[in-house]
């Protein structure tokens, strides 16, 4: 009697890899699709962030350069040397903050706002 030997596939299980692999690829190209649609999004928070960073980054160094005493508290200090990108607007202000009667402290707090929105804020000390 001849065995006779098997070299290949059967046409049930090509279809079932072509469906498996159908299925991969459809949950592949879904997420690729997502991702694609919100980049944008994440690009113009990412700039917002850096905006709000950068400024931050200016006052405190105003702060280091010139003192504490450099910001009244409260103010709406001016953001003019902040860098605006087209389509973001960028504020700042200054408040008082007391930890256990020390009134030493400032909290100084960025908001950018336009193609993006973030809020950024940091408290300094009289030391």
């Amino acid at each position: 009697m001849m065995h006779r030997l098997n070299h290949g596939f059967t046409l049930i299980e090509v279809l079932i890899f072509i469906v498996v692999s159908s299925m991969l690829m459809t949950t592949l190209l879904l997420g690729s699709n997502f991702a694609l649609q919100n980049s944008p999004s994440l690009h113009q928070q990412w700039v917002a962030n850096e905006v709000a960073r950068s400024c931050m980054d200016w006052f405190l160094q105003q702060k280091k350069m010139k003192g504490y005493d450099t910001y009244a508290c409260p103010t709406t200090p001016a953001t003019t040397n902040c860098i605006k990108p087209v389509g973001y607007t960028v504020t700042a202000s200054i408040a008082c903050k007391t930890w256990n009667t020390d009134t030493n402290y400032k909290t100084i707090t960025v908001n950018v706002t336009g193609l993006s929105s973030t809020s950024l804020s940091t408290q300094v000390g009289n030391y």
